[in-house]
């Protein structure tokens, strides 16, 4: 059981330094700082290797038991465990909603560049497809223009 405890905190860090690089990820974004945003990303990748070779030591150590069967093997060491199982649902939850949060501000910039960019190009002349200037594109995401 104890072995399962040390994993369990291992997760529970491993997650704690996830949600801080997705915090991290967060202000990149919003600074609009590639440079962090890339560390932030590469670092994220990293945690969650760790954390996927955590849950398989955990799952290995667990076998098919479920909770229950687990506190009730625990017998002393049930209030840790069960400290431990909340801690890490609680950090879980707020992995989700950071997330969700850091894809609504990707798309938010996504959406704010498409803008932008269409208003640039908006009476610009562009190459079609046959190569010649036309005031109008015919693909959306058209960038070269005569002033290219």
């Amino acid at each position: 059981m104890e072995e399962l405890i040390n994993v369990l905190q291992k997760e529970q860090n491993t997650l704690n330094a996830l949600i801080g690089a997705t915090k991290q990820e967060q202000e990149a974004i919003v600074n609009k700082n590639m440079e962090l945003l890339q560390m932030s990303i590469k670092e994220k990748e990293r945690l969650e290797k760790q954390l996927q070779a955590l849950e398989e030591e955990r799952i290995r150590l667990t076998g098919n038991k479920d909770f229950t069967t687990l506190l009730q093997a625990a017998s002393d060491k049930a209030e840790i465990l069960q400290a431990l199982r909340q801690s890490l649902k609680k950090s879980l939850l707020e992995l989700k909603h950071l997330q969700t949060t850091n894809t609504i501000l990707l798309k938010t910039e996504l959406a704010y560049f498409n803008v932008l960019k269409e208003l640039l190009n908006a009476n610009s002349p562009h190459y079609d497809a046959q190569g010649k200037l036309s005031k109008t594109s015919s693909e959306p995401n058209t960038m070269i223009t005569h002033r290219a």
